[in-house]
């Protein structure tokens, strides 16, 4: 293998025509690598619900001579996530040197999705979803954001879009149930992955439907069940995880849906502000621009004290 990432995109790319067991390993090890990475082929088996000779022929069928080459290359990545949690822990900076690194980091980012997306699977992405009959929009935890942002603007523009959110996988299962082959999840998933996400797509995907991943990199394990892959890098500062170039990319995505469905979605926001018009009594839930004669003169308040 050239490099750790190699583990997981041959998986990606095999999952579809895996044996059962092959997938059962493959989930585990996307879930558990931490674990995964210190176990014996025999440990990892049992966890897993096959015999230690299935193991380790997984092995050698991702690439590598044998287990104890696999179970290196997988202790290396971990390593490496640890390395750089241990980077997070140690930098310490100030407001402003964070401010300007936090920025610049998401121009990097912007930067690197805009050389990353692919046009065709864009535009496919946009038709898919105006001809599908419902539009389920999957994504929990730290990319629940982008998936909300995505749900509101494509239910502004058109009918039967489902954001779909849970505890558990159950509860995201039991809201998808009726999905088929002419409807479309959109699942959102980016580091650490959610495997509620993935179970959703794996479902979807069973079920004939379209599914659109948007995620980070083409390596992510979301390539095993989607049709087409939307990528955009996302940057970990700190403990939180800037999010600016999936945004763009979901924002790019709302305003290509609009571009080639536009009488459609007039049709629909027309009829929203109507609603609005007759069943709200201010005609809007939006503030008027501050009349300044009305603001009071607050003493000032030092935070230092």
């Amino acid at each position: 293998m050239n490099n750790d990432s190699e583990i997981f995109r041959k998986i990606n790319e095999s999952f579809a025509s895996m044996s059962k067991g092959r997938k059962a390993l493959s989930r585990y090890i996307n879930k558990e690598t931490d674990k995964a990475a210190f176990m014996t082929a025999a440990e990892l088996g049992q966890a897993c619900g096959v015999s230690e000779s299935t193991v380790v022929r997984f092995a050698m069928f991702l690439g590598f001579d044998g287990y104890p080459e696999f179970q290196r290359e997988l202790t290396k990545l971990v390593r490496s996530k640890l390395a750089t949690a241990g980077r997070l822990d140690d930098t310490k900076q100030t407001s402003n040197t964070i401010i300007k690194s936090v920025f610049q980091a998401d121009v990097e980012k912007m930067n690197e999705t805009l050389s990353l997306i692919n046009e065709e699977a864009f535009m496919d992405a946009s038709k898919l979803i105006h001809k599908a009959r419902h539009i389920y929009i999957v994504g929990i935890k730290n990319s629940s954001p982008v998936a909300t942002y995505i749900a509101y603007y494509l239910r502004i523009m058109m009918s039967d879009v489902i954001y779909v959110t849970g505890a558990d996988s159950s509860d995201i299962l039991s809201n998808i149930y009726h999905i088929n082959e002419r409807d479309c999840l959109i699942g959102v998933s980016f580091p650490r992955y959610s495997v509620q996400t993935l179970r959703a797509m794996e479902y979807a995907n069973e079920r004939n439907a379209g599914i659109i991943a948007l995620t980070d990199s083409p390596d992510s394990p979301c390539r095993m069940y989607s049709h087409i892959l939307l990528c955009a890098r996302t940057e970990e500062v700190s403990i939180a995880q800037s999010m600016a170039a999936p945004m763009s990319l979901a924002t790019a995505l709302i305003a290509q849906v609009f571009s080639e469905n536009r009488d459609r979605a007039m049709r629909n926001i027309t009829g929203i502000e109507e609603v609005y018009a007759e069943y709200d009594t201010d005609g809007r839930d939006s503030l008027e621009q501050v009349n300044t004669k009305q603001i009071y003169n607050y003493p000032e308040i030092n935070f230092h004290e």
